[in-house]
Formats: structure tokens, sequence, C-alpha cells
């Protein structure tokens, strides 16, 4: 049976069906779009056969949920912030290895 969810709430916590999810041992899980007969959600991990998200949550969980990619909008906001205004004393403009480790940030994000 295929359904539409968004969530499922599992040990206290919504866990979020339209992310990927990321176990433990560093497994990506999908939710498919199935249910079991009972109404859970059938994640996927890669090729394996899909499995019940309180079975898999039980073997590897918990999880966390997968970074979402960075867009161009995301790095537009972080390079036009103002910076907060501070009067006590001059501030040199950013040098290019801080601007390298901000894109080397906002890359590793999106992975």
């Amino acid at each position: 049976m295929t359904i539409f969810l968004t969530s499922w709430p599992l040990d206290g916590v919504d866990i979020d069906l339209t992310r990927t999810q990321i176990d433990v041992l560093g497994g990506r899980w999908d939710f498919t779009g199935a249910t079991t007969a009972t109404g859970e959600p059938l994640m996927q991990c890669g090729v394996d056969f899909p499995m019940p998200l309180s079975e898999v949550y039980a073997t590897v969980g918990p999880f966390i949920p997968a970074p979402r990619p960075v867009t161009h909008d995301d790095a537009h906001a972080v390079l036009t912030a103002c910076p907060a205004e501070d009067t006590t004393e001059e501030k040199d403009p950013p040098s290019p290895t801080t601007f390298a480790i901000l894109l080397g940030r906002l890359r590793r994000r999106s992975s």
C-alpha cells in the first residue's frame, strides 16, 4: 500500500520521512513510499530490501537527518550578510583564506 506520509513518531521523536536519514553506521535510509499492513513506513538503504522503520531504528538507530544541499540563496545570504555594527574599531574585510574556509564549510554541509 502506498500512502503519503511526511513524518512518523518513534521513541518520542518525529522522524522526517521527506529527508534521507543517516544511521549510526553512516547508512542512508529513505522512505520507499510504501507501508506495512499496519501502516508503518518501509525504509530502504541502497539495494537492500525495505524494512519497517521501527526495525531499522532498533538495529542501527538513532537517525540524524541528512543535511540539505546548500542552495544559491543560502550562499548569497552568507556572502551578502551585513556584519554587526561595531563602532569601537575598524575591521578589515575577510581575507581570501577566511573566504575559502567559509566556502569549504558550505560545501561540507551540502555533502
